[in-house]
């Protein structure tokens, strides 16, 4: 029995002595673990992985063909206000009907507009849009004036 008190006496001082630097080895251990995996987080963080560009969506845009027309009696004279493709207004001086102009747009949406007025007894305007009329109106009067709009072509 001696013997066994003995052995623990020894296994005992063993440990007694060692369990310092062991506790110290397992800390190291613990924390280096800890600091490469901040710098695996944080290298990923700064140096992202490279990516493959997506490749651009090719949107097939269909030209529009505008035409404004203009129909009716003229009388002695007239005039039309329409806004071009570029929203900006153009006036022109009838000299006789029907009248008509055209353009063409790769815009996806556009405004469209037409005013006309003449000293005749009927008029009538039309907007078309890839040949369909959008829109039309005629009038019967003297000093006829007409307007046509379409608001998304």
């Amino acid at each position: 029995m001696s013997r066994r008190k003995r052995s623990k006496g020894q296994a005992g001082r063993i440990l007694g002595t060692l369990w310092m630097p062991l506790v110290a080895v397992i800390v190291i251990l613990v924390v280096g673990f800890g600091v490469n995996r901040i710098r695996e987080k944080s290298q990923a963080i700064s140096h992202p992985p490279t990516t493959r560009p997506i490749p651009a969506t090719v949107v097939q845009i269909n030209p529009k063909n505008v035409t404004y027309e203009v129909f009716g009696n003229l009388g002695t004279s007239g005039k039309v206000s329409y806004a071009n493709l570029n929203s900006e207004p153009v006036d022109v001086v009838l000299t006789s009907l029907p009248w008509s102009v055209s353009e063409t747009t790769t815009s996806s949406a556009v405004s469209l507009s037409l005013v006309a007025q003449v000293d005749g007894d009927s008029l009538g305007c039309r907007i078309r849009v890839n040949g369909e009329v959008r829109e039309e109106q005629v009038v019967n009067h003297t000093g006829a004036a007409v307007a046509c709009t379409v608001t998304a072509a």
